[in-house]
């Protein structure tokens, strides 16, 4: 998971590519919470759009995504040195300098 500052100035994790594309393919129905980085489970992956949050059990916010919704939304990471498709332009600082 990497830290980063989303438009509203807010802190939220996102994360790695890699990792959410083994997930899809392996179809475990996990998704992360943006809030807290916290994995979870039993996240339905039909389970798209603003109104269809997830409350995370760690940190009680409603920021939890689906894998493949994540991925849709651009709201991740690459290992491999590629940038992901959001630009620091639009979420502010994404190399997660800290």
């Amino acid at each position: 998971m990497k830290r980063y500052k989303a438009k509203n100035g807010n802190y939220q994790f996102k994360p790695c590519l890699e990792t959410l594309m083994t997930e899809i393919e392996q179809d475990e129905n996990t998704g992360y919470c943006l809030a807290c980085g916290e994995q979870a489970y039993n996240v339905e992956p039909d389970n798209l759009g603003a109104d269809k949050k997830y409350t995370c059990e760690s940190c009680n916010m409603p920021k939890v995504y689906g894998s493949q919704e994540l991925l849709l939304m651009g709201l991740y990471y690459s290992d491999q040195g590629t940038p992901d498709n959001r630009g620091s332009r639009d979420y502010g600082d994404v190399s997660a300098r800290e």
